[in-house]
């Protein structure tokens, strides 16, 4: 009888222990909540002022913007006063060299 009272005192204090070692590691739900929060909004700014094109660098690209204010909210580069000069048009004709015998 005392045999079988020591078997399940063995029993049941390994189950605990097996229980707090298993629960002391942090679930994988807590970093996943932690990972999945939201990045905070960007700040608002607010473009005010009168018309002051200037031409400004987003990319490889130049656009022109109502003011340098604009330019700065859309994340341009590089702003100079005035308008940006038209790209040259494509697709003009092509002087072949041909040598002639």
């Amino acid at each position: 009888m005392k045999f079988k009272n020591l078997a399940y005192a063995t029993f049941v204090a390994a189950a605990a222990v097996a229980f707090v070692i298993g629960s002391a590691v942090p679930s994988e739900a807590a970093t996943k909540k932690a990972a999945a929060a939201p990045p905070p909004p960007p700040p608002q700014v607010v473009c005010a002022g009168g018309p002051a094109p200037v031409c400004a660098t987003k990319g490889d690209m130049k656009f022109t913007y109502h003011n340098a204010c604009w330019a700065a909210k859309d994340g341009a580069k590089a702003a100079k006063p005035g308008e940006c000069k038209p790209a040259k048009a494509a697709g003009g004709k092509k002087k072949s060299k041909k040598k002639k015998a």
